[in-house]
């Protein structure tokens, strides 16, 4: 993937600390078969990204697994823009069910959710390190 650098110094940015390991991004280069990454480029520039795990037929559900913006374009709606094609694309897979975790204190993605019709179905105690925090899990579920 040639934006593989770029993407990892965007991660860096977007999460600091909280960013993903080598490890962990080498896992999802090593896996497209279920990891799909989204990117937006603006003038050559990466600017944004989303990251899913298709369970496919396994599972039969979407896992959105990270989202992040550059700070000097947050606000213009790129998360929704990401989500909107990500939801669609799986659609026309057969994909009925999307499911994502977040920080109870990370608003604008839980915005992003609720713009989408997400529903908060649990909390998870202690599930994030650096800091240890408590993530919401939202669902969408598409009737047939």
């Amino acid at each position: 993937m040639k934006d593989r650098n770029e993407l990892l110094e965007l991660d860096k940015e977007c999460f600091g600390v909280d960013q993903w390991d080598n490890e962990l991004w080498q896992e999802i280069f090593d896996d497209f078969e279920h990891n799909f990454i989204y990117l937006v480029k603006q003038k050559n520039e990466l600017i944004a990204f989303l990251t899913i795990f298709n369970w496919g037929k396994e599972k039969n559900y979407v896992k959105i697994t990270n989202i992040g913006t550059k700070s000097s374009y947050r606000g213009q709606r790129i998360a929704h823009k990401l989500f909107e094609t990500m939801i669609s694309e799986m659609k026309k897979e057969g994909i009925r069910d999307f499911r994502g975790e977040t920080r109870v204190s990370n608003y604008p993605m839980q915005k992003v959710f609720s713009d989408f019709d997400f529903t908060n179905v649990e909390t998870y105690k202690d599930y994030y390190d650096n800091p240890t925090e408590d993530a919401l899990r939202f669902q969408l579920n598409f009737k047939l």
